[in-house]
């Protein structure tokens, strides 16, 4: 009778103890997600080369964006050979930030003091602590729900945190319809006073005008050559 009590104690014990060890361990997140294999989780790891960066990268447009209960501001955005994943506390100072390997789209979100990021083509939800150490690697499943977060994720130009609004936009004037990122964050608080605490609106516009130089240039080459076949082909024809 005794051996029993005490296994059912241990039992107890290590029930307590795994259950304490994966409430830690536990991605908190709005996606259904489900376990990867340790050996899948170093490869994906090694494959993204994720590097901390301390010192503020170049202002570059942003592609996803999300705020904590703090007031940090997590964006992410295209760096000169990877990703970039920037933190800026309210007043748009850079606290930290990571870089990696990533040829798909990716999505943030805040976990607490934790970071999660999504990688949309793998389906790999990662969480990070502010020194870069991976808390969990998640895969999401392909549900309606994830889908439609995932969508909210990525387009979502609005985060209110408390009384306070933070958004990002374009000021570009005309060419804001064509953008494919934004250009700053901007913080609203409960008096409706708005505050631009990151702006590259001067790059992004330059960036934007030059792609639509280089369109216009390839379109105004492929009529030129279009025009000159058209006309060696009449002049072609009336002389048979």
């Amino acid at each position: 009778m005794r051996l029993k009590q005490q296994l059912l104690l241990a039992l107890i014990f290590l029930s307590v103890f795994l259950s304490t060890s994966i409430g830690v361990n536990a991605i908190n997140t709005r996606f259904s997600t489900e376990e990867v294999s340790e050996a899948q989780k170093n490869t994906f790891i090694s494959n993204i080369k994720l590097i901390v960066l301390k010192t503020e990268p170049t202002k570059r447009g942003i592609l996803c964006f999300d705020v904590n209960d703090h007031g940090l501001i997590a964006i992410g955005q295209n760096g000169t050979n990877s990703k970039e994943l920037c933190v800026y506390n309210s007043q748009g100072v850079f606290l930290y930030g990571y870089a990696f390997d990533c040829s798909q789209s990716f999505g943030i979100e805040w976990d607490g003091r934790l970071i999660n990021i999504f990688f949309v083509r793998s389906d790999i939800l990662l969480s990070l602590d502010s020194a870069g150490n991976v808390k969990d690697i998640k895969k999401v499943q392909n549900t309606y729900d994830n889908n439609i977060y995932m969508n909210s994720m990525l387009d979502s130009t609005c985060r209110v945190v408390g009384d306070t609004k933070y958004l990002i936009r374009n000021n570009a004037g005309l060419f804001n319809r064509i953008a494919t990122s934004y250009s700053q964050i901007v913080i609203i608080d409960a008096k409706g006073e708005e505050s631009v605490i990151y702006d590259d609106s001067s790059s992004q516009l330059t960036k934007t005008v030059l792609s639509i130089s280089v369109i216009i240039m390839f379109a105004s080459i492929a009529m030129v050559v279009i025009v000159w076949q058209i006309i060696r082909y009449r002049h072609q024809k009336s002389n048979r």
